[in-house]
């Protein structure tokens, strides 16, 4: 038992300057401030043509992931689908028999 709370006092003890660093580290250190700069080719910062009818470029996006596209989705078909609701109409919709 006593080589028990020896080893968990040890590792108290390291915890301890394990944390005590940490908050040295904090406290102490500064890191400074410096000059970044980051070099973006001239060809990412030329403008769409004029006659473009995309001029943001969202057309030539990559298809998102996991998406089905319209084309290959079923339409939904005519018969399925609920008549229109219009404003001097009322559908009446009657119990099925018992």
């Amino acid at each position: 038992m006593p080589t028990l709370i020896r080893l968990f006092i040890f590792l108290l003890v390291i915890a301890g300057l394990v944390f005590g660093s940490m908050v040295a580290l904090t406290l102490f250190v500064d890191p400074g401030e410096k000059q970044v700069v980051i070099k973006i080719p001239t060809r990412d910062l030329v403008a769409p043509p004029a006659n473009s009818n995309d001029p943001l470029g969202i057309n030539a996006l990559p298809d998102p992931v996991g998406i089905v596209s319209k084309e290959s989705s079923e339409a939904p078909s005519a018969s399925s689908a609920p008549p229109p609701a219009t404003s001097d109409s009322i559908t009446t919709v009657e119990p099925p028999p018992e």
